[in-house]
């Protein structure tokens, strides 16, 4: 199976000393090549993967327990703004698979005042 078709993906950046930092996160396909997640602009993934893009990403579920027996995949990263016209496309494909799950996530970001970003990650 794809990582795009997992639920929940570990997401592994790194800081620049190259210790890992770790989150689970929704997962969508953006185009042939691309998946990805969104979160706040302001959040520290965007941060971190703006001072280091690598990433790794193994299947888990939605407290990062990793499913057993899948190896993990190793890739980097880039910051999508919300005003990329491919944004609106990412988006359209994470209502699509998490229905009202993103919807609600959605709503919740816009009445903490918050600015999505996309990240984009292209895997070796």
């Amino acid at each position: 199976m794809q990582m795009s078709a997992k639920k929940y993906v570990f997401l592994t950046m790194f800081t620049e000393n190259m210790r890992p930092k770790h989150t689970p996160v929704w997962i969508a396909r953006l185009s042939e090549g691309v998946i990805g997640t969104t979160t706040d602009d302001d959040s520290w993934k965007v941060k971190r993967l703006k001072k280091m893009p690598n990433i790794e990403l193994v299947s888990s579920d939605s407290k990062g327990n990793v499913t057993s027996g899948i190896e993990s995949r190793s890739g980097w990263a880039k910051i999508m703004a919300c005003t990329d016209a491919n944004y609106f496309k990412w988006e359209a494909a994470f209502i699509e698979k998490y229905g009202i799950q993103y919807r609600l996530f959605r709503f919740i970001r816009k009445l903490r005042s918050k600015t999505a970003c996309g990240i984009a990650i292209t895997l070796d």
